[in-house]
């Protein structure tokens, strides 16, 4: 009876560990459906109502934004998430972690405000025809998403996953509010105020609503403080990865503009709806990354590396089934889909989106992995894999030929696919040093 008992514990004590596996995926996926339902919205709206060279420009305004919100905010908004987890899993306070990424928050922020003044003129004449408002509108949509990303990253690490889902949500609904009077009065200074706006608007509410949890974070041991030293450390690698991943999720407008000049716009916004077209597996997932990446660090802290493992396995499994259904979906009813949603100015082939397809199913792959090799610590192997990534997706651009979409298709697929066998490989390398 005593070994019956004892089996039956250590079962009841395994049990919480496989609920926090992938805790708040579920709910996260479901915000971002959401959200990228409300982003499609945005989009269409705004291609339909404006010109296809006024729409090229917000194209660049929302390729810019997140590109650089990203590569700035987005370790920071990482840097937090798994210091935050690691050491209340070790029991130790977290508030010194506050401390240090709002530090460090604030040092990016001038540095954005001191480049935005240095390089408004050439910025505003290479990616907005000149128009000061639009550039104005990125420089605010930065500061106000570098907030979201730093409440993105706290409410993460304690796992406050209902906040973080508010947060997604709220982004894209005041989007689309402030964009709304886009069907009275065709303006992109409207769709450029909603892009700026929806950054810190989304992010009020949740932090409001989670300040309990956020002022648990004094709880626990101060014996070891966080230091900046380690902020930038792990934030250094996460830059690399944010930098390769916007270059290949949002950098193909920017890269049609920057080869062609100004007058791209046209094919700027063609390339991008065409993107947005098959990406609403990216914006799932961006959800779901915000999960994995806590869940993943608490298990290695608590040294559960096979439950890491397990679900790692079965998300890449399910995620190569995922490529296959959207290549297929792209390639069947992709071209039509431009036409429908986005009016008769925009076509694509289904070779193209198909490309574009395979490009978006890698991702899910390659930035799973990617959250693994975070969690342990391994920032410097799957920097070097998503920089090569990225470098091969600009040499494919510049040598292939064809139009700018299948260009950006080919190059797109190419690197996706590339990224997720150097993951892999630096994922088993990582292991093989651990002697697991």
């Amino acid at each position: 009876m005593s070994a019956q008992a004892a089996t039956s514990l250590a079962r009841e004590a395994e049990r919480p560990t496989r609920r926090l596996e992938l805790a708040g995926t579920g709910l996260l996926s479901a915000a971002m459906a959401g959200a990228g339902l409300l982003a499609y919205a945005f989009h269409i709206l705004a291609a339909r109502t404006l010109t296809t060279s006024e729409y090229g420009q917000i194209a660049a305004l929302w390729a810019a934004l997140f590109i650089a919100v990203v590569v700035l905010f987005r370790p920071v908004e990482q840097t937090t998430a798994r210091a935050v987890a690691d050491r209340l899993a070790r029991g130790e306070e977290a508030a010194s972690v506050l401390r240090s990424v709002v530090t460090v928050f604030c040092c990016l922020l001038a540095f954005v405000v001191v480049v935005a003044a240095l390089a408004w003129g050439p910025l505003t004449r290479a990616l907005f025809n000149g128009s000061d408002f639009l550039t104005l509108m990125l420089v605010l949509g930065v500061a106000g998403y570098g907030v979201q990303y730093l409440a993105r990253g706290v409410l993460g690490g304690v796992r406050a996953f209902r906040g973080l889902s508010g947060i997604h949500v709220g982004d894209g609904c005041i989007r689309l509010l402030i964009a709304l009077p886009l069907l009275a009065t065709a303006s992109k200074e409207v769709a450029a105020a909603a892009l700026a706006a929806a950054g810190i608007g989304g992010a009020v509410v949740p932090l409001w609503r989670q300040r309990h949890e956020i002022a648990a974070l004094r709880e626990g041991s101060a014996e070891h403080p966080f230091r900046l030293r380690a902020a930038l450390g792990f934030a250094a690698p996460a830059t690399v990865i944010a930098g390769s991943d916007q270059l290949l999720v949002n950098g193909a407008p920017l890269l049609v503009i920057g080869a062609s000049g100004g007058e791209a716009t046209r094919a700027a916004a063609v390339v991008f709806a065409a993107t947005m077209l098959v990406r609403v597996p990216v914006f799932l997932f961006s959800g779901v990354a915000g999960s994995l990446l806590p869940n993943f660090t608490r298990l290695h802290a608590e040294n559960d590396h096979r439950q890491v493992v397990r679900p790692l396995a079965r998300a890449c499994l399910f995620f190569a089934g995922a490529t296959l259904l959207i290549v297929a979906a792209a390639a069947a009813f992709g071209p039509a889909g431009m036409h429908l949603l986005y009016g008769s100015k925009y076509s694509a082939s289904a070779v193209d989106l198909a490309l574009l397809g395979l490009g978006a199913g890698s991702y899910l792959a390659a930035a799973t992995i990617s959250q693994a090799l975070l969690a342990q610590a391994e920032g410097l192997r799957a920097a070097a894999a998503w920089a090569a990534s990225a470098a091969l997706f600009v040499l494919v651009y510049v040598l292939s030929g064809g139009t700018e979409l299948h260009r950006v298709s080919l190059a797109v697929a190419s690197a996706m696919v590339a990224d997720t066998a150097f993951l892999a490989v630096a994922l088993l390398l990582a292991r093989r040093a651990r002697g697991r």
